[in-house]
């Protein structure tokens, strides 16, 4: 799990771009994802971003499976949705029923639209393409192309190191997770219970030693890179392999950057909401 969640070189024609190219995509993708809200054409995103991955040769098994584990927040954030979202105006919108009747003890009713149903699924999709999209970055741009490309788009080579870092440490606090639990288990940790204090209390015993552990191999890094003199003139430091923008690496540039364009215009003007699936539902 660990492995697979780190930068993988699979000799793609993804690979083979440019780090800010990659970077682009990313942006095309997550800017206009805080504008759509139709399930249809966030469906189709996340289906794009499959897609893009399957090009980079990551199995698309790999990337469904790396979504599992948040299914219980994106659950989470439908049922929040349709328990508290409703349209702007009720008095038109299509009532289902209620979730939770008339005349309950405590708890207030809470209707149910058609309207409210398709703009939950699109805010799940919307989890699913933030994340996935992500994954797929961080498995085709290396710590070091990530440093590299943050500080040629201007941004201080401090600030591109940190996140190059962040990223590159993601696989080794998976890892360490994995074998503070397998440790734990063999010890007859048990977490299986219904009680959520229970099952607070018996994660901590696992929290705490992955926290020490990473405060100590964060340490370590620090110390290495300033015994490398990394704060030296960092201004005016010179790159062993400069990067170059090739044919391809234009092109996709404009591809990406139209999409961006168009995809934030389409959603700022209010083309791609949820209302084009509720027509296209036969509501009106």
């Amino acid at each position: 799990m660990a492995l697979e969640l780190s930068y993988q070189d699979r000799g793609s024609i993804i690979h083979r771009l440019d780090p800010r190219v990659k970077l682009l995509w990313w942006l095309s993708i997550n800017i206009t994802l805080t504008t759509w809200n139709d399930p249809l054409f966030l469906f189709l995103l996340l289906a794009s971003v499959f897609a893009y991955g399957r090009i980079a040769r990551i199995p698309v098994w790999q990337g469904v499976r790396q979504l599992l584990p948040i299914l219980p927040f994106v659950i989470f954030v439908l049922l929040a949705n349709i328990a508290f979202w409703r349209p702007a105006h009720p008095e038109t919108a299509h009532f289902i029923g209620y979730v939770i009747p008339r005349g309950t003890p405590v708890l207030p009713p809470v209707p149910l639209y058609w309207e409210t149903v398709v703009f939950s699924i699109g805010t799940m999709l919307r989890l699913l393409v933030l994340v996935e999209s992500t994954l797929v970055l961080i498995k085709t741009v290396s710590p070091a192309e990530m440093a590299l490309a943050v500080a040629r788009m201007g941004v201080p080579p401090e600030i591109g190191m940190a996140l190059s870092m962040t990223i590159a440490y993601i696989p080794v606090v998976v890892a360490q997770l994995v074998s503070v639990m397998e440790a734990q288990q063999s010890r007859a940790w048990k977490v299986k219970t219904s009680n959520p204090i229970a099952r607070f209390r018996a994660y901590t015993t696992i929290a705490i030693p992955t926290f020490f552990r990473s405060f100590q191999a964060a340490e370590a890094m620090a110390a290495a890179m300033l015994s490398r003199g990394f704060g030296y003139d960092i201004d005016h430091r010179t790159e062993l392999k400069p990067t170059r923008f090739s044919g391809q690496d234009w092109a996709l540039t404009a591809l990406f950057a139209a999409f961006l364009v168009g995809g934030f215009l389409l959603g700022f003007f209010g083309i791609v909401q949820y209302t084009l699936t509720m027509r296209l539902l036969g509501f009106r």
